[in-house]
């Protein structure tokens, strides 16, 4: 079958899910294209746009989670932006499909759930399925409803519920695996001493990892903090960051006392390699690094939150997975510093992580999607 993976840029949360089931959909002999919505449609500058608001709005959590509650009461932007863009766009999304031969689109963003499946229909191409992974996996936005759609995927149950309670039609809706990152998903598990080893850390009774997310825009208040209190422990600093922040870090460590060590590795690939050598991990509630944390059974501190990712913080919270803290720096250090000074106290999460009802697998959502496909084109004959 030949397919389209589409995601939007705008941070990692939807490219990792879509690049995982595309990789398994190759993996299985499909012809399949990993591709963004807004190159997808040769319309750069409007995607620029929205990541410049989304990445101001990420700089601003308190004012965006204000604007995006407001925004998500209501469908009344997506409904009248997918009249525009089938109006504009229909043409081009014609030649698209008729050039690509598509079996099925999938994507993990909810413009595209919306605008991809009117586009499709608007130009006369009904018998291509579009299915939507919700990224949002704990409490879906208002904004991804869409009964236009093939199916409606979400990882856990209270997903599927927000979803349904909210209007989404229920034979769309199921409940599938998570599709991790392959790096994750097929590296070895480590000890927490071997992981330390491989990435050149020291055995410290405590180590820290701190989160600054795809974007790098993670604020400094726990990590001043911490050097303040002046406790044993190491702090690895992840995610990706321009060199003013990194210039910025590096002052704010420059006089840290030499038994809180801090190593800022910025942008890296073997994520996993990192959790594994965390006792806990701390930053922003991104989804996807909430989900990974859960798999690889570290406690998480939530350090800040937006809107979409509210309900990350209290499904933490319900399955005692690890603290809510969010933009309580006082509070953040005065945990950290808790677990540094008592390791052994982390030994009461060792049982919580089994019985976290999601499942994972990219390859499973896969073959979850062709089989749907499979019988949406048996159900057209």
């Amino acid at each position: 079958m030949k397919a389209l993976c589409v995601y939007i840029d705008g941070g990692k949360g939807h490219y990792v899910p879509a690049k995982a089931v595309e990789e398994k959909l190759a993996l299985m002999g499909h012809e399949v294209k990993i591709v963004e919505f807004f190159e997808l449609l040769d319309i750069k500058m409007v995607g620029k746009i929205n990541k410049r608001y989304w990445r101001t709005m990420l700089k601003m959590p308190k004012y965006e989670r204000k604007m995006s509650e407001k925004n998500d009461h209501s469908s009344s932007a997506m409904d009248n932006a997918s009249k525009w863009i089938c109006r504009l766009l229909t043409g081009k999304m014609k030649k698209i499909v008729e050039k690509e031969k598509l079996d099925f689109i999938f994507t993990t963003h909810p413009y595209p759930n919306r605008f991809l499946t009117d586009l499709v229909r608007s130009c006369g191409h009904s018998e291509i399925p579009v299915y939507y992974f919700a990224t949002d996996v704990f409490s879906v936005p208002r904004a991804t409803i869409n009964n236009g759609l093939d199916k409606f995927y979400v990882s856990t149950v209270e997903g599927l519920e927000s979803a349904k309670a909210q209007g989404q039609r229920p034979d769309s809706l199921k409940l599938v695996p998570f599709p991790l990152q392959s790096s994750l998903a097929s590296s070895p598990v480590l000890t927490k001493s071997e992981a330390r080893k491989k990435l050149g850390l020291e055995q410290k009774p405590f180590t820290l990892q701190l989160n600054f997310g795809g974007e790098g825009l993670g604020t400094t208040g726990l990590l001043e903090l911490l050097g303040k209190a002046n406790v044993p422990m190491q702090i690895v600093i992840i995610g990706g960051m321009r060199d003013t922040m990194r210039s910025k870090l590096e002052g704010i460590i420059k006089n840290f006392p030499p038994h809180v060590k801090v190593y800022i590795r910025g942008f890296v690939s073997n994520v996993n390699e990192y959790v594994y050598a965390a006792d806990v991990v701390a930053g922003r509630a991104g989804i996807n690094t909430i989900v990974e944390t859960i798999y690889a059974h570290r406690p998480f501190l939530i350090t800040e939150t937006v809107y979409t990712v509210l309900a990350s913080a209290s499904y933490i919270e319900r399955y005692n997975l690890g603290w809510n803290a969010s933009f309580d720096y006082e509070k953040q250090a005065s945990i950290v510093i808790d677990y540094a000074t008592h390791p052994e106290k982390l030994a009461q999460f060792d049982d919580k992580f089994d019985k976290v009802p999601i499942s994972y697998g990219a390859d499973e959502l896969a073959k979850i999607i062709i089989s749907d496909v499979e019988e949406f084109k048996k159900n057209l004959k």
